[in-house]
């Protein structure tokens, strides 16, 4: 079964991949603190560094085209709230914000 690694200030926390869902959604439902505050792509709180499986993940969103920068994207930012797996495979996230 595929594994989705969040690695916080707190730890690493090894999840079971869920498909579809964002990271924001699936570290709340864990109990994983990532942190966040509008859920839509603005505040960039969520801010995340891709370690592991981007071609597991959906492609950048419009959100995202406009909140990070194009070095950042290159880089392999994210936002936490934009990122979904949309294929099994492992994955490993770690949160960076600002």
């Amino acid at each position: 079964m595929s594994q989705l690694t969040l690695v916080t200030r707190a730890g690493s926390h090894e999840l079971p991949v869920e498909l579809n869902q964002t990271v924001v959604a699936i570290a709340k439902k864990h109990k994983v603190v990532w942190g966040h505050a509008c859920q839509r792509g603005v505040c960039a709180q969520c801010r995340t560094f891709v370690l592991e499986g981007a071609e597991f993940l959906n492609e950048v969103t419009k959100e995202e085209k406009l909140r990070l920068r194009k070095a950042e994207r290159v880089e392999g930012f994210r936002l936490g709230c934009q990122i979904q797996v949309v294929q099994d495979g492992d994955v490993k996230l770690a949160h960076r914000p600002y």
